[in-house]
């Protein structure tokens, strides 16, 4: 399986395999739309997938991102920014999964991605127990961040409560 490394960060077929072209067509944006994983070694590493949009910047859903090493406080905001910069388009997250942490891994992981979106690092996120749309009123991401709250502490009061419920 060809793999290159681009901007510091190695990238290769997250399915199956492309030649070293292929991978640079794609990660410019000019290829078909292709799912690809990378990994900036000690740092972080995931899986996405680019698609040019109508403006010719890179648009790339997130499937796939996890934080390694022993220092990962901030490191999720770093390899956001820096995706954000490599690309010049919009994320989105699709069905993010959980941080495998501990028991309240999910909500930790909503609480992320809800603060990558405040913080404009993220376009939108789709996933089984929330959905983040571009452009949300205050009022709809207030009503989001609530029942995740809300699940939150039913969580902790050993209660199985999804945000979506």
């Amino acid at each position: 399986m060809a793999e290159v490394e681009w901007k510091g960060i190695t990238w290769r077929a997250a399915f199956g395999s492309f030649s070293v072209k292929e991978l640079l067509t794609i990660l410019k944006g000019y290829g078909s739309m292709e799912i690809v994983s990378f990994e900036k070694p000690g740092c972080y590493r995931g899986t996405v997938s680019i698609a040019l949009n109508e403006e010719g910047k890179r648009d790339i859903t997130v499937y796939f991102l996890e934080v390694l090493g022993p220092k990962r406080r901030g490191m999720g905001r770093h390899a956001l920014r820096e995706l954000k910069g490599m690309f010049g388009g919009r994320i989105f997250v699709e069905d993010p999964g959980e941080i495998l942490t501990d028991e309240y891994s999910i909500a930790e992981s909503l609480l992320f991605w809800l603060q990558m979106y405040r913080e404009g690092l993220i376009d939108a996120l789709d996933s089984d127990y929330i959905v983040l749309k571009p452009d949300m009123s205050l009022e709809e991401l207030k009503e989001v961040e609530s029942r995740v709250e809300c699940y939150i502490r039913e969580k902790r009061a050993n209660k199985n409560v999804y945000p979506g419920s």
